[in-house]
């Protein structure tokens, strides 16, 4: 089963316009197809074989205190090698090493957002792959997908779905970055969030990317979970700017000028006199670009 989901993401095209992304039908389609995948898996533990028995048994599972039944959906869904948030795809063996030497093995991590539809997955997988195809790269690219399906802005341990404001992720992260001589972080939204919150892994020589990343829930619409109470969010938004402030690498912010993204500006500009400096430079004030 694994092995004919991998052939169909490889078969797939995954680029996308920019404020675009899958249609609702199509993730319908997907979300049936791997109901029928484990339907027969479904049924001997005494759940439907629907897409309700799908979802009631990730909620048992969670209600119990534990998050691999969702995990282990994950990595069918990924086609991932083990359940686990954090899915390592690692550089092809034949990658070229660049003239003169063997390559430096750089790792790119690149956090998920929300997704669209309910539905969290691996993204930038077209555009890290391109990257890494590049004739001209210098270091082999291994690329790391982390995904809070939890939806709890990383703020949660995936295991076990308990807050813990991040210490499984800043653990596991410290153990998976050690071996690399590069480390970049990427993200889109709940995953800029996720770069910036722990920008500190990064290396001099690689670079944190964060697009339009939320720095305050508690303003922020899309965040709609009610255990995630203001005290959370407030510890959050100082280990975002703690870790920026920790950062060794770049931090590169891309910011959009819709209501919600105008609103997070005004908290990035307050804490990131930087930030704000480079709008004015540019001719334009950060609290109203």
């Amino acid at each position: 089963m694994l092995e004919r989901r991998r052939e169909a993401l490889a078969a797939s095209s995954s680029v996308r316009a920019w404020g675009g992304g899958p249609a609702a039908a199509d993730d319908e389609r997907r979300a049936e197809a791997l109901c029928r995948a484990v339907a027969p898996l479904l049924a001997r533990r005494g759940f439907p074989g629907t897409p309700l028995g799908l979802r009631s048994l990730a909620a048992a599972a969670r209600a119990a205190g534990s998050q691999r039944a969702a995990a282990s959906l994950g990595r069918l869904w990924h086609a991932a090698p083990e359940p686990a948030p954090l899915i390592l795809a690692p550089a092809p063996p034949a990658a070229p090493s660049p003239p003169g030497g063997a390559a430096a093995r750089t790792l790119v991590i690149a956090f998920a957002s929300l997704g669209w539809h309910g539905l969290v997955r691996a993204e930038w997988a077209a555009t890290l792959r391109d990257v890494a195809a590049d004739e001209g790269l210098s270091a082999v690219v291994d690329v790391a997908y982390a995904l809070d399906t939890a939806c709890s802005w990383f703020t949660t341990d995936p295991i076990t779905g308990v807050y813990d404001d991040g210490a499984w992720w800043e653990a596991t992260l410290r153990e998976l970055c050690a071996p690399y001589e590069r480390v970049c972080l990427l993200g889109e939204s709940m995953g800029g969030s996720a770069a910036l919150r722990f920008a500190r892994h990064a290396t001099p020589t690689g670079a944190v990317v964060a697009l339009a990343p939320q720095v305050d829930l508690r303003d922020f619409a899309c965040c709609g979970r009610l255990d995630f109470s203001d005290d959370r969010k407030v510890r959050l938004h100082d280990a975002i700017l703690a870790a920026v402030d920790d950062a060794r690498a770049p931090v590169t912010l891309h910011l959009g000028r819709d209501a919600d993204d105008l609103q997070q500006l005004s908290h990035l500009a307050r804490h990131l006199p930087a930030l704000a400096a480079a709008f004015e430079a540019a001719g334009e004030q950060a609290d109203a670009p």
